[in-house]
């Protein structure tokens, strides 16, 4: 996918050649347009600069990545690698969300960078000397980043601050979720409205009208669900979805495994953060799911070759030895890239998922953020809900059942209606594992594996607690802003 990158991000090795320039940016919100925004090619590095934000999500903090260690390591799939020392996985894990943690300090800034950067393009673009069609395009990309940013924002921390393109007070109080939720919606609808279907092949990462309709239709999912119970979004949760299902350019891959290859065309990647690194940003990707060291491997005698997380073991054991993914998406041993005759045993099941012979940093691994896989079962889910198990609701949900067995033989039928709800919940768990969605499902629904979420236990014999369905606001953050509210329990 990496040769489609190059016009997109070239901006972006202007504005940010290096890591110490990076950390020297001067924000654009300290613009003006008496400085900027004067012509299109000052509103292009604004918005490329709305993307390469993004890429803080995925930035090694000491060794782990944020994104999978607040959205995975709190649910029944993973684990971290104590060997990796760091301790503040350790604690998430095991449910002592502790305020002082370094990765919700950084996830909440960094969403309000995107935020404030989206703002500043919102505020400025209206007064461009640009065609209204160009205006609206720009503003929709603005408001599809500002809301997928809240989104994640109002699902991990409940009510947060709404900060707008209006907003002047310097210390925000928290919004209500309800309220953040209705603005999230309206970014994305509008984004929906004027964005592409398609960009240019050279453009290819930026946000397109189904992303937002994707992500409309995963914020109804999570609206219906805990805490909020807004039963009425699952019907729009299933007309989003249907759209996209309908009328977009994607399609399964073949093989589940294609959709992490980096030398395969797009098909059913909807929204990807691009890691070609353009920025300058550090990465360990490589060693967090995958075995370290892949292109030595066990040159020599002592080399790490477990990553920094790993699968839950009671998952790998439950998951069907029958299904073709368990073993594209685990792995218990595993060939050189640089010497195919060398096959070594793993001490430990590992992720498979993310494995590929051309990374050799992260910076050839795009992250996957939405896929046709998830919105086929968000379609089934809610469409089930609201109707029951139609022929549509099986058919959403068997076309990824059929593309995992590469046949009908495991389609599901005759079902009732709360047999159905479980079978979409369960297909979730085994195609979307390690995907960054199995904690806020698990949030959402209230349950694992059939029982109450608050009954799972992990290896260390810790369950969740109420008040870790959400977490803290940082240390930092509530030193910083007198008037924010600590979450309950923190």
């Amino acid at each position: 996918m990496k040769f489609r990158y190059i016009a997109f991000w070239s901006v972006g090795i202007l504005l940010f050649s290096s890591c110490k320039k990076f950390l020297k940016e001067k924000p654009l919100t300290f613009l003006n347009t008496v400085t900027f925004y004067k012509n299109e090619a000052d509103l292009n590095s604004a918005l490329y600069a709305l993307y390469q934000a993004q890429n803080t999500y995925y930035d090694g903090e000491a060794y782990a990545e944020m994104f999978w260690v607040i959205w995975e390591l709190p649910s029944d799939q993973s684990y971290p690698n104590e060997g990796a020392g760091v301790s503040d996985n350790l604690k998430i894990d095991n449910y002592n969300f502790d305020p002082e943690i370094k990765y919700y300090d950084r996830w909440w800034r960094t969403a309000y960078k995107i935020i404030s950067r989206s703002n500043d393009v919102i505020k400025n673009v209206p007064g461009m000397p640009i065609s209204d069609e160009k205006k609206n395009l720009a503003i929709a990309e603005a408001r599809f980043l500002r809301g997928q940013a809240y989104f994640e924002l109002v699902m991990g921390w409940g009510d947060v601050p709404l900060v707008d393109e209006t907003t002047v007070e310097f210390f925000p109080v928290r919004n209500s979720a309800t309220e953040v939720y209705a603005f999230v919606i309206e970014d994305l609808k509008f984004a929906s409205q004027y964005l592409p279907a398609l960009w240019p092949d050279n453009e290819y990462g930026r946000a397109t009208k189904f992303a937002a309709k994707s992500y409309l239709a995963k914020l109804y999912l999570t609206m219906a669900g805990f805490p909020i119970q807004d039963q009425s979004k699952y019907a729009l949760a299933a007309q989003e979805a249907k759209e996209v299902v309908d009328q977009g350019p994607y399609s399964l891959y073949p093989d589940v495994a294609d959709n992490w290859d980096p030398t395969v065309s797009p098909m059913e990647q909807i929204y990807i953060v691009d890691k070609t690194r353009a920025a300058g940003n550090g990465s360990y990707f490589d060693s967090y799911w995958a075995p370290r060291n892949k292109n030595e491997l066990a040159a020599e005698a002592g080399v790490n070759l477990v990553g920094a997380f790993l699968p839950n073991e009671d998952f790998y054991a439950e998951y069907p030895d029958d299904d073709p993914r368990k073993k594209k998406f685990f792995m218990t041993e595993v060939t050189s890239f640089m010497d195919p005759s060398l096959t070594l045993t793993l001490d430990q099941v590992t992720v498979r998922k993310y494995w590929t012979p051309l990374y050799s940093n992260g910076n050839d691994q795009d992250l996957v953020r939405l896929r046709l896989a998830e919105i086929l079962l968000i379609q089934a889910e809610a469409e089930n809900e609201v109707n029951g198990p139609t022929t549509q609701a099986y058919d959403a949900l068997n076309a990824v059942r059929s593309r995992a067995y590469g046949d009908a033989s495991h389609n599901y039928a005759g079902l009732s209606k709360d047999q159905f709800r479980e079978a979409v919940w369960l297909e979730r768990a085994l195609e979307l594992c390690f995907e960054g969605v199995r904690w806020s499902d698990m949030v959402r629904t209230r349950k694992y594996k059939g029982s109450s979420v608050f009954d799972y236990i992990n290896a260390a014999g810790v369950s969740p607690l109420e008040k870790n369905l959400l977490f803290p606001i940082s240390t930092p953050e509530m030193s910083t802003n007198e008037n924010l509210v600590q979450n309950q329990g923190y």
